[in-house]
């Protein structure tokens, strides 16, 4: 065949992208670069499944491609993920209206696309993805010229970017290590191998989930960093028109920056330890419509030296030091903060200073949305694949629905069901923090699944935590005062301790009319406490003032006479409800 027709070059795109989801594992398995993450194949699946489910094919080849390159952008995660989406951008710009395609047509599109990809890369590495892309373009425009079938030349080209890909191995030094092949590369070559199949009619069944098994390499991770940068961000983003280039923008504080463009929407890619700042710079190039932050410390301890066979899991609503939290392991789902049309990851991309900042210039009040079942699941899912038990520990089910959604995504792993426990602990910040810190001593001493629960439900009935607040100005703007009341609150000078009572409902603990005074009740009433019952275990959180922590903690520690197991900055979630100023202090009885 001379041409290929519109609805051929869509099967085979369609099926090249299903080819590449059947690869996933294999792909993660061998993924040694630019990070030893082993995600690889999970980024190069969201991309394609996006286009497989979410693209569909149009009136002409031109508006077909430029709904598969849409798709590509959405879907499109990580290093790999982007630049294939970015190649996909090029496609659908260098290609004709035209339903028939000639090897001509066909090529200059390729060359578009190859020089796309190239340019969505800070800085182009050579034995990547990229390299198979060039390859792939070389080997067609020497063919384009000759009397072979439009069929013999793809197949031609395809055993050069074959070929290619083991040439990988001896170009980055990583991958001698390791002797393994560049994951991205190879994920370029089963997208071309099942590009060329679906041309020949050859199309993949959509309930396909795997192909014949390869050989998986044995890596030695102990070969391979992280590197410099903890962080794997993204974001999708509405540009402003005369906004900077995103690479310019990001490149003092990261590397591996990826930048795609669609028609309307960028989505940007950058390894960094500083999310916070990341996004704070592009909320000024453009209004944010997604965001995303992986772990790759995280990601790499979990899968080459995870510590138990039991992890923790709890919500970013527990207020515990990040030190605490990656030397035990432990899971954190973090919750989305909004702020008008802009959401934000708790923790991890945008600060309490900064989220008070953005309230005050969009005049709203931040409000919080739980994670999502399916995000659940897909967590679960994750863990259970490294995991023999997963236990949870969540956020007060009265303040949230968090705890019915770990409960309901549960449910799928009804054959797990011993296997992942969730628990309740009716408090928030610093005291569900204190729960889960119990949890994680417990799981050091190398206690049972069975006591650690046992332990864990004694400490949520013998728990409380007890907040100073410093202006009520929050409370009012959240609705858990009246504007009414508040009012007449502010105006008395009223500074009441904020507390959850035994259901994990909000209350006011004490009265104070003085912020001194406040302090003071709270002092009185945990000496007077551990005189009586004993406090085991005791720590103090702040929204924004570390100073006034930890003056907090002085004064607790000399009226009980020992330290807090630890001081932490609170999650954005809490910051919202307790304003400037505010901290607090969280007990578990003896």
């Amino acid at each position: 065949m001379e041409t290929i027709t519109h609805d051929d070059l869509y099967n085979g795109l369609i099926n090249g992208a299903r080819e590449v989801m059947n690869n996933r594992q294999f792909l993660n398995n061998i993924n040694v670069f630019p990070v030893a993450d082993g995600d690889t194949g999970s980024n190069l699946f969201s991309t394609m499944h996006s286009i497989v489910y979410h693209s569909e094919r149009k009136e002409n080849t031109k508006t077909t491609l430029e709904a598969i390159a849409d798709s590509a952008i959405m879907g499109a995660r990580g290093n790999s993920g982007l630049i294939f989406a970015q190649y996909f951008q090029g496609l659908s710009e260098g290609m004709t209206s035209e339903t028939e395609i000639t090897r001509e047509n066909f090529v200059t599109a390729i060359k578009k696309a190859m020089d796309y990809a190239y340019q969505a890369v800070e800085k182009p590495v050579e034995g990547t993805m990229l390299t198979t892309m060039s390859v792939f373009y070389d080997a067609l425009i020497k063919e384009v010229n000759s009397h072979e079938t439009f069929e013999k030349i793809l197949s031609s080209a395809f055993a050069k970017v074959e070929d290619a890909v083991e040439n990988t191995t001896g170009q980055l030094k990583v991958l001698q290590k390791s002797s393994v092949v560049d994951s991205g590369a190879k994920g370029f070559a089963y997208f071309i191998k099942g590009f060329l199949a679906g041309i020949q009619g050859h199309l993949l069944s959509k309930d396909s989930l795997d192909t014949e098994e390869e050989a998986i390499p044995a890596i030695d991770i102990h070969d391979h960093e992280i590197g410099e940068y903890r962080y794997c961000t993204e974001a999708l983003i509405e540009r402003n028109e005369a906004g900077e280039n995103l690479k310019t923008v990001l490149s003092d504080i990261g590397d591996s920056i990826v930048q795609v463009k669609g028609k309307t929407k960028t989505r940007v890619h950058v390894h960094t330890n500083d999310p916070a700042e990341m996004f704070d710079r592009l909320s000024k190039q453009g209004k944010l419509i997604e965001q995303k932050v992986d772990d790759m410390n995280l990601q790499y301890e979990r899968v080459h030296n995870r510590k138990y066979k039991t992890v923790i899991v709890t919500d970013s609503i527990a207020d515990l030091p990040k030190e605490i939290i990656d030397d035990a392991q432990v899971h954190v789902i973090h919750m989305s903060l909004l702020v008008g049309e802009e959401s934000y990851i708790d923790k991890l991309t945008v600060t309490n200073e900064k989220l008070f900042d953005l309230a005050k210039q969009k005049q709203t009040h931040p409000t919080s949305s739980q994670p999502t079942i399916k995000n659940i699941e897909n967590t679960y899912r994750y863990l259970l694949t490294y995991y023999d038990t997963v236990i949870v520990l969540t956020v007060a089910k009265a303040l949230s629905g968090t705890y019915n959604a770990f409960k309901k995504a549960a449910e799928t792993f009804e054959e797990n069901k011993q296997s992942i426990h969730v628990l309740e602990t009716k408090q928030n910040s610093v005291a569900e923090g204190l729960i889960v810190w119990q949890a994680i001593e417990n799981l050091k001493a190398g206690k049972s699944v069975e006591e650690i629960l046992s332990e864990a439900e004694r400490s949520i009935s013998q728990s409380k935590i007890l907040v100073k607040i410093n202006t009520l100005d929050n409370m009012i703007a959240s609705g858990r005062l009246s504007v009414r009341a508040g009012g007449i609150a502010k105006k008395v000078g009223l500074k009441p301790i904020v507390s959850l009572d035994e259901k994990g409902d909000g209350e006011v603990f004490k009265i104070a009319f003085q912020a001194k005074t406040a302090q003071k009740k709270i002092l009185k009433h945990l000496k007077t406490l551990n005189e009586k019952k004993g406090i085991k275990y005791y720590a103090v959180t702040y929204v924004d003032d570390k100073k006034l922590g930890e003056a907090f903690a002085e004064e607790l520690s000399g009226v009980l006479n020992k330290e807090p197991e630890f001081i932490t900055k609170s999650s954005g979630v809490i910051a919202m409800g307790a304003g400037k100023g505010a901290v607090a202090v969280a007990y578990i009885t003896e």
